[in-house]
Formats: structure tokens, C-alpha cells, sequence
């Protein structure tokens, strides 16, 4: 691949963001490992990149499945050093990465080539295996010796993928020695590997829907070799990893019991709802409607085909053609009954349709039959709020705040209603932080420079915001 001379504008933003980390952190440092402190700041800096980069999918339905299962992996891996973090971005590549610090970054395009939750699992086991072993610090600890600043560049170019700071990355005359240095070795791979197998049995899980992702690796990369897919940087050899786990399931050959999902003994439904979902968000209705009509004439009984009409009523909500969404997700629930989240996903084109105060009947139905999903939680505060009820869609707010407190349109929505109530500054701070979570270090400072100034009571949010000021300029956003 030839590569211009001339690095676009983006590229040297780029650039120039990813130099001050690595001028940041380019400190005398013993020959030791990194500390769990300095790994949680690398983290937080590398978050801050992906954060501008890519869109984060922070839909709730989306964030708190990905947060499930992510946590479930937590709950046999055992006591952590970090708290981790489970995000989903939009973007079409097959990756996944375990960013220092705790922090696991799924691409929608991963989870679109799963065929199981089960592969997704296995994923998610596999990036904590990185994290728990602490595979990037052993590896940044060995290079910074070399060059710390082309470690740095290196690191950012190989976690983002594709994009300005890929282009970057391959531009740069010192990436390609340190780019070598922090793939993870054969050694990473099996602990990881071996990690996730372990924990895919002891969750109840089947351990060899490994090989089902590992073969999509393997046939993507096949595909492209031209261009390799940015996991295949940081995840080497397929085919070696397929032949060796094969092997351990033969030689193991333990009985696993594995466990039926609660509510999902003959059929995934929030695997494949989610999947559904996320494809509606990152696809045009041009690009979906053509296999959602082919999976269709496959077969209904099939509920994963059927699923297909829960694709259509998305794709029809995107393309504001509300009495052919709401015919589909009739049909949905009518297939479901048991499953309140698709009263939400009802009122939500009822609401785009015009039907206010139906919706808010429906949501009220959700929450009774669902009090504590995040998803009919939201949209039921939001109705509220649409509808011209901020009181009452307040404390709704604050109940999700505490369950998904990185929300980014959770904080715009409660930004607005502390504003429509009268609390500027509480505004400003909420507002303040919605930017953030974007990626938009400037108009977050706007922000919560006006939360600090309209603050004139009791300094709880002058405080918080001004926290916050510094921890913006502490990752390199000032």
C-alpha cells in the first residue's frame, strides 16, 4: 500500500494529540512494570483518543447487555486492581481491544459477524484475559526503554484501527519497530486464550463457541490480506490459536454444563434484539432492507429469522415510515409477549408517529412489568419530559444516572431538564459532561466554566465541575 507524502490536516491533529501523551509520559521509569496507577492514566488518556475518533453506541439497551456479559466474565475471573469499563463503537471492523486500565472496546462490526452470544462471550473473555494478565503494560514496559513517544503513537494507531490516527501511525517513520514491539506474543494469545476457556466453562458456558469467532477472524483475514483488519495486529495467528484450542478441547474433553440464559432456554432473544439494533444504527435502510426481506423468506418459525421483523421496524422508524414500523413490531410482540423492552421499543415510534400520550401508556406498561431496565427507564423519562412533565421525569434521570453514569445523552437530557427546572448550573455541568463523553473537550470546558460561574449555593456543582475542568487538562485537553 502506497501512502502519501502529505498527511491530511486530521492526521496531523492527530499526531500532535498522540506526541503530547507520549511527551507526557516520557519520565525516567525504572526497568519494572507499570504500576496499576500508571496503567489506569494510560487508559483514561487512549479513552479520551477513541472517545474523538469514534461514535460510541451508549444506547442503554445496547450498553447494558454489552455490560452484562462483560460482567459475568468479572464474576468468575475473580477480585480486579481496575474497574472496568465495557464500550461498543460504531464501526464497521472486526475488532476488539482491551485498553490499558481496565477499559474493553467492542466494534459494532465484531458483534454483527457473531452468530451467538455465546461467540460474543468468548470475546469479552479474551480481552479480560489480556486485561487480568496485563498483557499491554508487560509490553509498553519493554518498549518505553526503546522509544517511549513512538510506543505511544504506536499503541493509539493499533487500537483505533482504520481512521486519521491509522493513517498516522503508518505514516510515522519510528511506528513500524514499536508497532512489532506491542503485538501481543504467541505466550499473550494462549494466556488469554486459555483464560477465556476456563471462565467459558466455569460461567456454564460452551467453551467452543471460541472457534466460531476465531474462524470469522480466520476467513476475514483470508479476505483482506491486502489490508489486515486492525485485530489481527494485536491478535496474530488464527489458524495457530484454532489448531491449539482445538487440541485443548479435545485433550480436556471436561463435561461442561452448560446453563440456558434466563429467559432465553430455546432462543437468544437479547443477543439477537441487540444485534438488530446495532445495525439499524450504523446501516443505512437502502443497505438492510434487502437482507432483512431475504432472511424473511427463509423461514419464520425460525425465531432468529423472524427476528428479521424487529430489523424492519427499525429500519422503517429510520426511515420515517411509522405505520410500517408499528405493523412490524406488533407482530414482534405478538411473538414475544414476555418481553416488556418491546413495549418500549413500541412507544418509541408511536412517539415519532405523533402518538405522545399512547406511548407514554406503553412505557407505563413496560416499567411495571420491567421497573429497572435502563432502556424503558430512559424513554419513559424522556416522554415525560417531551411532553412537557420535566418534575416528573427528573428523578427518573437520577435512578439511571446511578446505573449508567457515561450515558452521554442520559446527561443532555438532564442537563436540559435541571435547566427547564431552574438550575443553570446543574445544567451546565450535565451539559458539560455530555460533550465530554462525545469527545468535545472544547465545548465541555464551555460548560462547566458556566457550571462553576452560575453556582452560588452550596459549591456542589462549582466543585464537581471544576474536578472535572482538571481532569480534562490532566489527559491532555486543555
Amino acid at each position: 500500500m502506497i501512502f502519501s507524502t502529505k498527511i491530511p490536516q486530521r492526521c496531523l491533529v492527530w499526531l500532535t494529540v498522540v506526541l503530547m501523551l507520549a511527551v507526557s509520559l516520557a519520565q525516567p521509569t525504572p526497568a519494572v512494570a507499570l504500576s496499576i496507577q500508571e496503567e489506569k492514566e494510560l487508559g483514561e488518556r487512549l479513552l479520551t483518543l477513541v472517545r474523538k475518533e469514534f461514535k460510541f453506541l451508549d444506547d442503554p439497551d445496547i450498553t447494558t447487555y454489552i455490560r452484562r456479559l462483560g460482567q459475568e466474565v468479572l464474576d468468575v475471573a475473580g477480585p480486579q486492581p481496575f474497574d472496568y469499563h465495557f464500550f461498543v463503537v460504531d464501526n464497521r471492523e472486526f475488532n476488539a481491544f482491551a485498553a490499558p486500565g481496565g477499559i474493553i472496546v467492542i466494534h459494532s462490526g465484531l458483534i454483527e459477524a457473531a452468530e451467538s452470544e455465546g461467540q460474543l462471550v468468548s470475546v469479552l473473555a479474551h480481552e479480560v484475559g489480556h486485561a487480568v494478565s496485563r498483557h499491554y503494560a508487560d509490553r509498553l514496559d519493554k518498549t518505553q526503554r526503546v522509544n517511549l513517544g513512538a510506543t505511544a503513537l504506536a499503541l493509539a494507531g493499533l487500537i483505533l484501527g482504520g481512521g486519521a490516527m491509522a493513517e498516522a501511525v503508518v505514516a510515522g517513520s519510528l511506528a513500524g519497530s514499536a508497532t512489532m514491539s506491542l503485538q501481543f506474543s504467541r505466550q499473550d494469545e494462549e494466556e488469554a486464550d486459555l483464560l477465556a476457556l476456563r471462565w467459558m466453562r466455569e460461567m456454564g458456558r460452551d467453551p467452543a463457541e471460541m472457534l466460531g469467532m476465531l474462524r470469522t477472524m480466520r476467513n476475514i483475514s483470508r479476505f483482506r490480506r491486502a489490508q489486515l483488519p486492525a485485530y489481527l495486529l494485536t491478535h496474530p495467528e488464527p489458524e495457530r490459536r484454532i489448531a491449539y484450542i482445538e487440541d485443548r478441547l479435545y485433550i480436556d474433553r471436561l463435561p461442561t454444563r452448560i446453563e440456558p440464559r434466563p429467559g432465553d432456554e430455546d432462543f437468544e432473544f437479547e443477543f439477537h434484539r441487540v444485534r438488530q439494533r446495532i445495525f439499524s444504527l450504523t446501516r443505512s435502510p437502502q443497505d438492510l432492507l434487502p437482507a432483512l426481506r431475504h432472511r424473511m423468506r427463509q423461514g419464520e418459525e425460525d425465531p432468529v429469522n423472524f427476528m428479521a421483523r424487529y430489523g424492519l421496524s427499525q429500519v422503517y422508524l429510520a426511515d420515517r415510515q411509522h405505520k410500517k414500523a408499528l405493523e412490524e413490531i406488533r407482530k414482534v410482540i405478538a411473538r414475544f409477549p414476555d418481553r416488556p423492552i418491546l413495549l418500549a421499543d413500541l412507544a418509541i415510534i408511536l412517539f415519532e408517529a405523533g402518538h405522545g400520550e399512547e406511548a407514554l401508556e406503553q412505557l407505563i406498561e413496560a416499567r411495571k412489568r420491567d421497573p429497572n431496565d435502563p432502556y424503558i427507564l430512559f424513554h419513559l423519562a424522556r416522554t415525560l419530559q417531551q411532553l412537557d412533565r420535566s418534575a416528573e421525569a427528573k428523578p427518573i434521570y437520577e435512578q439511571l444516572l446511578t446505573k449508567t453514569p457515561d450515558h452521554a445523552r442520559l446527561h443532555f437530557r438532564y442537563g436540559q431538564v435541571r435547566t427547564e427546572l431552574g438550575d443553570r448550573a446543574a445544567g451546565h455541568y450535565h451539559l458539560g459532561l455530555y460533550h465530554w463523553y462525545l469527545g468535545e473537550a472544547r465545548m465541555a470546558r464551555h460548560h462547566l466554566g458556566e457550571a462553576v460561574r452560575h453556582d452560588e449555593e452550596d459549591g456542589n456543582y462549582q466543585r464537581r465541575a471544576k474536578e472535572q475542568l482538571a481532569t480534562i487538562a490532566r489527559l491532555g485537553n486543555k
